[in-house]
């Protein structure tokens, strides 16, 4: 199983909770990526949602989750549609590795500088 899971609490910048439609960070980049997926008919990611991952310096925070690869713990996303898509690039990039380590040269450019730890699958 794969997932993006998202704060949906996150703050909408460092300076402000909300953006100016009344959503917060974690909100705006959830509906981009919904918008994204919809967009390109994917039905092979699950979007979730969590009220606050506990990263709070580093918003916007995604876990890109895996059962067969490791899963990554990220933040500092913009709220914006292209940072949305650099998240799926990358996803994407993820799933076609056997453990889930995507080569740094590969890494779209938005994505880099996000990554806050990599946890092993589950052995279990």
């Amino acid at each position: 199983m794969r997932s993006l899971v998202f704060c949906t609490t996150c703050r909408y910048s460092q300076n402000e909770a909300s953006g100016t439609d009344g959503r917060t960070g974690g909100q705006t980049l959830i509906d981009h990526m919904k918008d994204l997926i919809t967009e390109k008919g994917r039905d092979d990611i699950k979007i979730e949602t969590q009220a606050c991952l506990w990263n709070c310096k580093r918003h916007c925070s995604v876990v890109l989750r895996d059962d067969q690869r490791f899963s990554y713990f990220t933040g500092d996303h913009v709220p914006e549609r292209g940072q949305a898509e650099a998240i799926l690039a990358w996803f994407d990039l993820h799933g076609a590795t056997l453990t889930g380590e995507v080569p740094f040269r590969e890494w779209p450019q938005a994505m880099r500088g996000h990554f806050i730890a990599r946890i092993p699958r589950s052995r279990s």
